[in-house]
């Protein structure tokens, strides 16, 4: 015979459900403590057209706009400037443009892999891509390139909006600030190797 008290006694949907929202309780405790929201994060009317939270690093560099439209579309000079761990490669042989695929590869704690596309190319002002798979799927990236004076204002946005429960918690928890630091970490090598740090 049991000890259990059929009044107390929780059926499985009962436990699941008790589960889950004691889940859900932790995710918003854990969410709030890690920071709802990141510096780079905001809201800008120019990116209305576009679905999700838009993540923006700026960083002005004294250096040409050309050099830097240079190496953000050759393959061989965004490769020296990525943060260790990450690889990008172009995997069309044409020359880069819209329709380029590009592929990047991010080994680190977690190994992310995702494909984007050149969507536009405005010569030395800005390059728009798609995220076509992996964690981004549907996202846009942007990079913008604006002079200001004898400096260059070079800004890197995405607007990403994760598809499912886990795909959020784990952007809010984990990944944009992984995103974060390794979007510092490149413009911080664009400027050393303009010379410009």
């Amino acid at each position: 015979m049991s000890n259990l008290n059929p009044e107390t006694t929780l059926f499985p949907t009962e436990r699941i459900e008790k589960f889950l929202c004691v889940l859900a309780v932790s995710v918003l405790l854990l969410s709030c403590l890690a920071g709802c929201g990141s510096t780079y994060t905001l809201k800008a009317p120019e990116y209305a057209c576009y679905n999700g939270e838009i993540n923006q690093h700026k960083r002005l560099i004294r250096a040409q706009k050309s050099r830097i439209f240079q190496i953000l579309t050759n393959e061989k000079a965004i490769q020296e400037i990525c943060p260790e761990g990450t690889i990008v490669t172009h995997k069309s042989s044409l020359t880069y443009g819209v329709g380029t695929l590009i592929n990047t590869k991010v080994n680190h704690i977690f190994k992310l892999e995702w494909n984007t596309r050149v969507e536009e190319v405005i010569p030395l002002k800005m390059i728009r891509l798609r995220f076509l798979d992996g964690f981004f799927t549907g996202g846009t990236e942007i990079w913008e390139i604006e002079e200001q004076g004898e400096y260059t204002s070079v800004s890197h946005t995405i607007i990403v909006r994760p598809r499912s429960f886990l795909q959020k918690m784990a952007w809010v928890l984990k990944v944009r600030r992984k995103h974060d630091k390794m979007v510092e970490d490149f413009l911080e090598n664009l400027q050393k190797v303009l010379g410009a740090g």
